[in-house]
């Protein structure tokens, strides 16, 4: 990003486009989600008394996977499978010139949920957003970005170990940003929210975690943002960024055995780098992310002495802060084709490590349509827990496509 750039992404900024999600920042390795064009004049897209305009922005994405999976240990996870990860309906539009909304609902099939519903309003001036409702967690450059638009076909591992597949939260976040000097930029953000314990978190059997729905300020769940990018070169941009998660009263249940003051506090640090030739088609991205998991970390399970689950219960949790990071590198020689790898370790708990490893090579047919080949490998000091898989990804997008900031 040259400096005659920079200065037109400010003047998009004070423009409000840059807070609402249009791509005005393009920043190394953020997924290629554009938002909403800014509203002009008094098309803000909704009906009146005197007028009949209604004209949102939908969107629907189709991301089906088949593969084939290497289990070792459970021969019931083995062999082919073919699944529709994901249909999402999306919806968005300006409400006014300074408010912007949008939702995203899901299903896998079988279930339906509303992953985000949220408000981005821009009324408090300067380059600042006040966003309201559900919304994907500001942490890193990969938890803000749905599954079907990852570079892989997973989070990392440490994500997905510390964080979760995806946390969402109902609640209130504040961005701001500001220019330095004519080549770096740096962004901010501290979020509130009911709760962060991802749906269907279990780290054994049964395990259930919990916020209580009603709380003192104190206790509710925060996450907090701080990065930078700036220009190293004529085709170079490197971004550096600290994030926090914190869920400061919580309670886990199994079998009837409850425990409850617990606290988990996730800390992040990601780098990244992006290069750009000078006809934009080809790009090379490295980046990763260093996590340190602490708190109330690991379970401890009194089995009953007995291999069934139906008899264990919850006695503690132990505090051992766990570190785990990962790193990837992402070519793309033309506007169609990519590939990358990406490796993932993780501190399990117990003395348990963990590693992943994952290949993969993308062909964009266009912006909306895409087929991607992957090959990764798991590893872990757990017993019986280490799996091959081979998959193929299929994504179709189909309207205008955009979700949170992802720098």
């Amino acid at each position: 990003m040259q400096d005659s750039t920079l200065s037109l992404l400010v003047l998009a900024g004070l423009a409000g486009s840059a807070a609402a999600q249009a791509p005005a920042f393009s920043t190394p390795g953020m997924a290629q989600t554009p938002g909403p064009p800014a509203p002009s004049g008094e098309a803000s897209g909704q009906t009146d008394r005197f007028r009949s305009v209604f004209n949102p922005a939908f969107s629907f994405v189709v991301d089906v996977v088949a593969d084939h999976l290497d289990a070792e240990g459970d021969a019931t996870e083995d062999g082919i499978g073919l699944e529709l990860r994901a249909f999402e309906l999306g919806a968005q539009s300006w409400v006014d010139p300074d408010a912007w909304a949008y939702f995203i609902g899901v299903t896998d099939g079988e279930t339906v949920a509303i992953e985000e519903a949220a408000i981005h309003y821009q009324g408090l001036g300067g380059n600042t957003t006040l966003r309201a409702g559900r919304f994907f967690i500001d942490f890193g450059k990969q938890m803000q970005t749905h599954v079907h638009e990852l570079r892989t076909l997973e989070r990392p591992l440490a994500l997905r170990a510390y964080l979760g597949e995806e946390v969402k939260g109902d609640g209130l976040q504040y961005d701001g940003w500001t220019g330095l000097g004519d080549a770096t930029a740096v962004r901010w953000s501290i979020g509130a929210f009911a709760s962060l314990i991802p749906e269907g978190d279990e780290q054994e059997a049964e395990l259930e975690l919990g916020v209580a729905e009603r709380k003192d300020p104190g206790d509710l769940n925060f996450t907090a943002r701080l990065t930078a990018f700036t220009d190293v070169s004529t085709n170079g941009v490197f971004q550096a960024g600290f994030s926090a998660r914190f869920i400061p009263e919580a309670s886990a249940e199994l079998n009837g055995s409850e425990v409850g003051g617990l606290e988990s506090s996730v800390f992040g640090l990601d780098l990244t780098y992006g290069w750009t030739s000078d006809d934009a088609r080809r790009a090379l991205t490295l980046g990763g992310e260093l996590l340190l998991n602490t708190g109330d970390t690991i379970a401890r399970i009194d089995d009953g002495g007995t291999a069934e689950p139906d008899d264990d219960t919850l006695t503690g949790f132990d505090d051992d802060a766990q570190l785990g990071w990962y790193a990837f590198v992402d070519w793309s020689w033309d506007q169609q084709h990519a590939v990358g790898l990406q490796f993932s370790a993780a501190e399990i708990g117990d003395g348990l490590d963990a590693a992943e490893i994952e290949a993969y090579y993308t062909r964009r047919f266009s912006e909306f349509h895409r087929l991607r080949l992957v090959a990764s490998s798991f590893e872990s000091d757990a017993p019986d827990a280490d799996a091959l898989r081979f998959a193929i990804q299929y994504t179709v997008m189909v309207g205008a496509h955009g979700h949170g900031l992802n720098w």
